[in-house]
């Protein structure tokens, strides 16, 4: 445990250097050539900026607002999207694993190959598909299903954490499924099947626990996945994200703040999975 939490805390040192670094790129440049010295100013420049939060501001098509305390509902948009969709993935990738680790091999197979499938096609037509069907009905019906759009004083949640869900479900299934297998294949489970044990207690009981670990490895992997669509799915259902802001703003200062709150309740998750894994390897 407390190597977990030295090796946390110098992991979020660096990675707040990171980001700091990163935030400071665009002074590097001089049209096209590099610029060292600018650089080394920027980097101080932008470490003078953030010691005054106060006094940064963005701009939209109504006004001029000042960052804070704006940012917080905009950060907490984002986020809320984030992770609902992750927990929603999680949640759907375990019941149907589940259910479909209960089917004959033969359906299983199918499946696999339909999963694979589905994976292949993108985010975007996943969005947009959605967004003509439900415009599509209300043509036909005159009955709005969900907003597909979010306005200044309106916010959508159900259809882009839909979106956002769908793929990372697959990615957590097939890893639930792969592992559920090779789970099935060790000799605890043989010692299980002899004592009369039936299987879906040894589903529930034995083998998905130990596959769940597997997904807490992977997860840090797929909530990147989720977040380098989340630009995708902010932009075509209008909402004024955190990565909206960063794209439609362009300042270093905005940029490094907008990156490290973003950061920060990531790094926080992570490293208490962590310390949930570490415990729960240790109790098992």
């Amino acid at each position: 445990m407390p190597y977990i939490v030295k090796d946390s805390l110098l992991s979020f040192i660096l990675s707040v250097i990171g980001i700091f670094l990163l935030g400071s790129v665009p002074f590097m440049f001089m049209g096209m050539s590099f610029n060292t010295e600018g650089y080394l100013t920027g980097i101080e420049e932008l470490f003078k900026s953030m010691m005054n939060p106060a006094e940064i501001v963005y701009y939209t098509k109504s006004g001029v607002y000042p960052l804070f305390p704006g940012i917080w509902d905009i950060v907490g948009y984002s986020l809320t999207i984030l992770f609902s969709a992750f927990f929603i993935a999680l949640f759907l990738a375990l019941l149907f694993s589940i259910v479909i680790f209960l089917f004959p091999s033969q359906l299983k197979d199918k499946i696999r190959v339909f999963s694979f499938m589905f994976e292949s096609i993108p985010d975007v037509l996943i969005a947009i598909g959605i967004q003509f069907f439900i415009i599509w009905f209300f043509k036909k019906t005159n009955i709005l299903l969900f907003q597909i759009v979010s306005l200044f004083d309106q916010k959508t949640y159900f259809v882009p954490i839909f979106c956002l869900t769908v793929l990372p479900t697959l990615l957590i299934l097939k890893v639930l499924l792969i592992n559920m297998e090779e789970e099935f294949n060790k000799q605890y489970i043989d010692t299980a099947k002899g004592k009369g044990i039936g299987r879906l207690r040894i589903l529930w009981r034995h083998v998905l626990p130990n596959t769940l670990l597997s997904v807490f490895h992977q997860s840090r992997n797929i909530l990147w996945f989720m977040l380098s669509n989340l630009l995708m799915v902010e932009y075509l259902f209008n909402i004024y994200g955190v990565t909206t802001l960063v794209r439609e703003m362009g300042s270093p200062a905005i940029f490094t703040i907008s990156i490290l709150l973003l950061f920060l309740p990531m790094f926080l998750f992570f490293t208490a999975l962590r310390i949930l894994t570490y415990k729960w390897v240790g109790e098992k």
